[in-house]
């Protein structure tokens, strides 16, 4: 304690025990210094000799550790001067180069080097970063030139621009040596005097270092320079010119994105014209031979036809014709309407065309509500006051009305009584008609006045029409009310509609018109109810919509929304985590929203439609791709020069200069790759054509904004310099890969021979994934139908009905029921009574618990119910558009259908069964119907030609008065100020209930005599056909089935194996799978076409790129050997099958992931141009691109990471697209950084032509 110069009396104290506050002491260091470390702490045991207290360091003269690379660490030796800058405004500090490493750091492949520099006032701290600048004794003597008056041309080789005696400028290649900071040395190429342009407009005399050896002059042409650095150079020069066209670009984009038409869904179906014909109270077997065939020939060979579709039902016929996609809308219908005039038809036929509305096109339905009001007084007011007022809005096609029963004045015969007074049902007609009209008597004048002469005699009340006179009798008149019950009733129903627990309510379907802005039109919909319900109608009767598309658009929107937004924000997080500076992460990530409102602009001035799915699927990350190279380039040389003096301008030219050519040929390949989706045809290329021209166009803005504005923002944010901070998590990441990098250079065959592994193993996953054409858009709903047996009745059926709309009710996740059964009055669904359909609205996802976790499991439950209490009755379950849709592309109501072509029905039916029993055996087929087109009872009427004519009869008065008899005929109209409505005459439903009834109606003779219809005419019951489908000229069955816990593509090709095995058609059947599964085929064929061709289109971008066959060659192999092993691995594990979106997702991956290769082998070849041999320059180019690819693949990865993980309304069709993409460019980062050293290191050789 003595020797540490402790008090005496303290030390007494001490061995007194005597409390003592504290003890001071002094411990002398053996050199001057400063304490850079302590190591003991109050209260510690310290023992003499063992423990060291502090660490301390004489920092008046300090070792500064630098890195050497490339060829720099020859240019270096000790003795050499050198400047430390410490950044922070001082005055550089002098060195000198004491100590050069005489071997490479195998980790960062850098010399070390240490500078021996007089720290006076301690500036320089332990682990301080600081810039140092060696002045080498060494360095290559000649011309010295900034780097930004160096330019390349096509082969990469550098040149200058050399001033000519006429004002001229020459470009003259030269020679390179050692780098400088900002400078080159030039070592052959320019003579003394040359005049070289080095900023601009700017020209210096340089006089050539008499070492220097001139070349030959290489002519004084002119030359221009490339198209791209001239642009880049362009926008440093013009940059508030730039900022403002960029602004206005913006301005722009913003505009076109609300004027462009876009829809939520696509419309994914051919274009279509449907021709609808009502022939009232005739058989299918009639409306078929007089109505159908005759307007199938009559429509032939109309330009662009590609099929006939027909159904014949009774009282109707539905022709629909199909066009090719992207056919003009109104030249199939002007050339359909041209020929209808000339096609022969029964008397009273009159076709007409159906609205022109995409089959997906129905975008509000409502119900008309009122407490007071019967169903026939609200179907009035829907027919005559709601549906006009509809179809007077912009973009709405048509407003279909259903239930209710539709008015109708009626004049009900007793054929007892007009048999008494001899009166025939067509004098009756002829009466009334004749008592039912207006006239005009001209005008006349009289008192200076001019007046109209008007007859009136129109009938306007039930008392008017019992009153008209029929004949006279006896002296005293008979009148309709003598003979008949006058009344107002329903037209016959054939269908009803019901809305929740209200069994026969009144609704309208509104379809938007084809090419009109779904949005907008729903906002002048929504806009119509209100004034409806408002101003115009009763009040007492309301319109309540119950399904309104505005919900599914908003739902779609916002996931898709949601996805873009989080995409963009993972992309942002990438930039600015990897390049550790929020300015340059910023910066870059301008690119996006710039792109996409140049993406928007160009598709209004193409015309272009757009949706929420094909908007959905653009990455994001593959727009930034080229940003991330331009910024982090320009970011990296900037950070090299801070605390030097340079010219910024030149800087960023020369940092875009040193990657504008493989930045351009790289999103050239990917555009290519969108190319073949053009070729796409049928609803896959309706579907993702759009998200082509989208990203197509997206791309083009990304390069131009890249190549003006992003040099701009560097130039503006960064104009006092960066420093490039280390990121310890990716310093520690390249730490590894480079670890990596050196084993694998040592097995080269090895990693190829494990790749090629991984390859087979991913082509043998591939087969087993299963296929599918496109996976299904939810919509958020259910569409249930019910097929009851074929010859029910109406008031069996609506019976039914109430019953399945209370167990679907039953249900808590179920907002909203209605029911379809039959068709509506206008024939614009065509079906029977033994159709009941049911849309089922469904809470949104978020809100369901319990044991419904999906759309599947509720269905799976609901159908069990259904099922088990209402046997007999076959349910199928689909969802709105897309029932609408199916039905569209099949004719029939399912997605799937093998058809049954040939002449004769029994046979079709027959073996349809044959074809049913053998598909139930196949795994995964399921709800397998087959449409009986036979079994509707048919009362036939059999004329007897000899006993008409015995009593001077034509075969027409029998069938005119079964006409009007028992179905009932229209005599006239009643009209009602705006109102018109039939008056039907038909005998009393006594007198016509059953065929013994029938067969006693009295027949009027010419020669006076009541004749029973029975004594002319064999009437009894036969088998008809419910309904009559035909296609292409040929009648035909289907067999509707579905496919569920399997593949759709693997159940099908089972069910044809089958089938074709067990199954053996008469001569002149043939049997064809259409629906979804043809579309598949289709698709498959054109994805074998359009897969190579991507593959080739790109390989000649990469020829015309490299100049030569190797390095595209290793380009494309080395991403068919590690881009698809992710993505296969992905669909196997998530169970994703193969489908169209996929297969684009393959194509889109393909070119994205060639982007880093074309980036890494570029700058490979750069550095083997300067000069290093192979295995220098390939670890050399891994290591500076490692950064840059990384975050390529990420953000391409990551921008579709929410698309492929979603779930909900308007995710199904993208996320195979996105979940190929995001595991594919994993997979390739992963593999493909040490793949592509391996495969360029064998294929490389020493006199390769090299290009970047």
């Amino acid at each position: 304690m003595l020797g540490l110069g402790v008090d005496p009396k303290d030390i007494k104290a001490v061995q007194a025990g005597l409390p003592i506050a504290h003890i001071e002491g002094m411990i002398r260091a053996p050199i001057a210094g400063t304490v850079v470390q302590r190591s003991i702490t109050v209260g510690q045991l310290l023992q003499a000799g063992s423990t060291p207290c502090f660490t301390i360091a004489d920092l008046s003269r300090v070792w500064v550790k630098t890195q050497l690379f490339g060829s720099d660490p020859a240019l270096v030796k000790a003795g050499d001067s050198a400047e430390i800058d410490t950044g922070d405004g001082s005055k550089p500090l002098a060195g000198k180069v004491t100590y050069v490493a005489a071997e490479v750091d195998p980790d960062t492949r850098a010399t070390l080097a240490r500078v021996q520099v007089d720290n006076p006032g301690g500036l320089l701290k332990k682990q301080m970063y600081v810039s140092v600048k060696i002045h080498s004794a060494n360095a290559e003597t000649g011309l010295r030139l900034p780097v930004g008056a160096i330019l390349r041309d096509d082969e990469n080789l550098p040149f200058v621009y050399v001033a000519q005696p006429d004002g001229s400028f020459a470009r003259k290649h030269v020679t390179l040596g050692a780098r400088n900071d900002d400078q080159y040395v030039i070592t052959k190429g320019l003579r003394p005097g040359d005049r070289v342009v080095i900023d601009g407009s700017i020209f210096l005399m340089f006089h050539a270092n008499p070492m220097s050896t001139p070349l030959t002059p290489e002519g004084n042409a002119p030359h221009k320079a490339s198209i791209i650095n001239r642009i880049v150079a362009f926008a440093l020069e013009q940059r508030l010119l730039v900022i403002l066209l960029s602004a206005a670009l913006a301005a722009a984009g913003v505009w076109a994105y609300k004027v462009l038409p876009m829809n939520a869904y696509p419309n994914l179906s051919p274009r279509m014209v449907e021709i609808i014909s009502q022939w009232p109270g005739h058989s299918a077997q009639e409306v078929e031979r007089l109505i159908t065939v005759p307007m199938e020939q009559g429509l032939n060979a109309i330009p662009g036809l590609v099929s006939k579709r027909s159904i014949s039902l009774y009282g109707l016929s539905d022709l629909t014709l199909t066009f090719g996609y992207g056919t003009d809308p109104y030249f199939p219908r002007q050339r359909v309407y041209n020929r209808l005039s000339g096609i022969s038809l029964p008397a009273g036929v009159t076709p007409s065309v159906a609205p022109m509305s995409p089959p997906s096109g129905l975008v509000y339905r409502y119900v008309l509500q009122s407490s007071d009001r019967s169903p026939m007084e609200l179907k009035t007011l829907d027919d005559w006051v709601v549906v006009p007022q509809y179809r007077s809005v912009p973009g709405v096609a048509d407003d279909s009305a259903f239930g209710g029963g539709t008015m109708q004045y009626q004049v009900l015969l007793n054929p007892v009584k007009t048999a008494a007074l001899g009166l025939s049902v067509s004098q009756v007609e002829a009466s009334l008609a004749a008592n039912n009209s207006n006239a005009g008597g001209g005008f006349y004048q009289q008192g200076g006045q001019f007046f109209y002469v008007r007859g009136l005699g129109r009938i306007k009340t039930l008392q008017d029409i019992g009153n008209i006179v029929l004949a006279v009798h006896n002296g005293t008149p008979v009148l309709v009310k003598d003979v008949a019950e006058v009344k107002i009733g329903t037209a016959p129903r054939l269908g009803e509609f019901g809305y929740m627990n209200q069994n026969d309510a009144v609704e309208g379907v509104i379809l938007g018109l084809t090419g009109s802005k779904t949005e907008d039109v729903l906002k002048q919909v929504e806009a119509k109810t209100k004034e409806l319900n408002d101003t115009i109608l009763p009040k007492d009767v309301k319109v309540h919509p119950f399904y309104d598309l505005t919900t599914l658009i908003n739902q779609t929107k916002n996931v898709v929304m949601h996805n873009l937004t989080l995409g963009l924000v993972l992309v942002v997080l990438v930039l600015v985590f990897f390049l550790y500076d929020m300015r340059a992460g910023l910066i870059a990530a301008v690119t996006v929203p710039l792109a996409l409102l140049f993406a928007f602009l160009c598709l209004d001035l193409k015309g272009a439609q757009a949706n929420l799915l094909s908007i959905g699927a653009v990455d994001f990350g593959i727009l930034v791709d080229g940003a991330i190279f331009m910024v982090e380039n320009i970011f990296r040389e900037l950070a090299a020069r801070q605390g030097t003096e340079y010219n910024l301008k030149q800087v960023i030219l020369s940092a875009a200069a040193e990657i504008d050519r493989p930045l351009v040929y790289a999103v050239a390949v990917i555009v290519a790759s969108f190319l073949p989706i053009y070729f796409l045809t049928g609803p896959s290329g309706t579907l993702f054509r759009p998200m082509a021209d989208t990203m197509i166009f997206a791309l083009i803005g990304s390069l131009l904004v890249t190549l003006t504005l992003l040099p701009v923002l560097c130039g503006i944010f960064m104009r006092k310099g960066v420093r490039e901070r280390r990121n310890a998590g990716f310093e520690k990441l390249k730490a590894w890969y480079v670890r990596g990098l050196r084993k694998t250079a040592r097995v080269p065959w090895r990693v190829a021979g494990v790749c090629v592994v991984l390859f087979v193993i991913t082509v043998v996953m591939m087969q087993n994934l299963g296929a599918e054409f496109m996976p299904h858009l939810d919509e958020g709903a259910l569409w249930v139908r019910a097929t009851m047996p074929y010859s029910i009745d109406f008031n069996e059926a609506s019976k039914i009905s109430p019953e399945i709309r209370k167990v679907l009710r039953s249900f808590p996740v179920v907002t909203t029921v209605t029911s379809e059964l039959g068709r509506p009055d206008d024939g614009t669904d065509s079906t029977g009574l033994y159709n009941d359909e049911f849309f089922t609205g469904l809470k949104p996802y978020s809100e369901w618990h319990g044991k419904y976790r999906d759309k599947q499991a509720l269905i799976k439950v609901i159908n069990a119910k259904l099922t088990a209490k209402f046997a007999g009755i076959q349910f199928n379950y689909s969802q709105p558009a897309e029932d609408a849709v199916d039905e569209a592309e099949t004719g029939l109501k399912s997605a799937l259908a093998a058809k049954l072509y040939g002449p004769d029905l029994q046979v079709l039916q027959k073996e349809g069964k044959a074809i049913k029993a053998v598909m139930e055996k196949v795994r995964g087929i399921t709800d397998i119907t087959v449409v009986h087109e036979l079994g509707q009872p048919n009362l036939a009427i059999h004329i007897d030609r000899a006993k008409i004519a015995r009593y001077g009869l034509n075969v027409d008065d029998i069938n005119n008065l079964i006409n009007a008899s028992i179905g009932g005929s229209v005599a006239t109209e009643v009209v009602q100020g705006d109102k018109q409505f039939d008056l039907l005459v038909r005998l009393q439903k006594r007198f016509r209930n059953n065929p013994e009834e029938i067969g006693n109606i009295p027949v009027a003779t010419p020669g006076g005599q009541e004749i029973p219809l029975k004594q002319l005419a064999s009437i009894k019951v036969e088998n008809g056909a419910s309904f009559i489908y035909r296609e292409n000229g040929s009648r035909y069955t289907g067999v509707q089935f579905s496919v569920q816990g399997r593949d759709l593509a693997g159940a099908v090709n089972d069910a044809i194996a089958q089938v074709a095995k067990n199954v053996k058609l008469p001569q002149g059947y043939h049997l064809e799978w259409g629906g979804e599964y043809k579309e598949y085929t289709a698709s498959r064929a054109q994805m074998r076409v359009i897969l190579p061709l991507t593959v080739l289109l790109i390989f000649a971008l990469l020829f015309v790129l490299y100049g030569n066959f190797k390095f595209p060659l290793i380009t494309v192999v080395g991403v068919l050997l590690s881009a698809p092993l992710g993505a296969v691995f992905a669909m196997w594990v998530t169970g994703t099958a193969f489908s169209v979106s996929s297969g684009i997702g393959f194509i889109v991956l393909f070119g994205v992931s060639v982007l880093t290769g074309v980036v890494y082998i570029s700058c490979v070849n750069e550095l083997r141009l300067g000069g290093m041999d192979i295995d220098e320059a390939l670890h050399e180019a891994a290591v500076l691109r490692l950064r840059p690819i990384i975050m390529t693949a990420l953000v391409a990865a990551l921008g579709l990471l929410p698309a492929a993980i979603a779930t909900g309304v308007g995710t199904d069709s993208q996320r195979p697209f996105a979940l190929v993409i995001v595991a594919g460019m994993i997979s390739r980062l992963v593999i493909g950084i040490f793949l592509m050293p391996t495969l360029y290191r064998l294929v490389a050789r020493p006199g390769d032509h090299l290009q970047v």
